[in-house]
């Protein structure tokens, strides 16, 4: 189980340094680990005269959980240096997720890499590309002289 939750937690780090690049100005204020592999990043920047924060949730779970959306829901859970000129709620769901309990005023981004076929988790991997090794077969024959 260690292994997995290791890939999960990279794949987490990897959507929110995608999504919220630290060339762009954003930056991890707080982050919270909730059970199993759900997980809360407060994240802000200082761009056109204002603070921006960004309240992100990231689950795997099929359904949105209570306590995720219960802490998304709520104000900062830190003092920022700056008062904060707009938030914005972010959640970063498995394709095919449940995610009817979450409010309309979220913006939600599915999982590339995750979804759901019937009830189990599926980790979709990137199709192999043939040509390549096709395109390697042909330079590797010598020419004739």
């Amino acid at each position: 189980m260690g292994s997995s939750q290791d890939v999960m937690r990279l794949y987490i780090a990897r959507e929110v340094s995608s999504n919220f690049p630290q060339s762009a100005g954003w930056t991890v204020a707080q982050s919270k680990t909730l059970p199993g592999y759900n997980q809360v990043f407060f994240i802000e920047r200082y761009a056109n005269g204002m603070i921006e924060s960004v309240k992100l949730g990231v689950t795997f779970d099929r359904t949105v959980p209570k306590d995720l959306i219960d802490l998304m829901s709520a104000g900062l859970p830190y003092k920022p240096s700056f008062p904060v000129s707009k938030t914005r709620t972010f959640l970063i769901a498995p394709r095919n997720a449940d995610t009817s309990s979450v409010t309309a005023s979220w913006n939600i981004h599915f999982m590339d890499a995750f979804g759901y076929e019937d009830e189990a988790l599926i980790w979709y991997k990137k199709p192999v590309r043939k040509e390549k090794e096709e395109e390697s077969k042909k330079q590797a024959v010598p020419r004739p002289a």
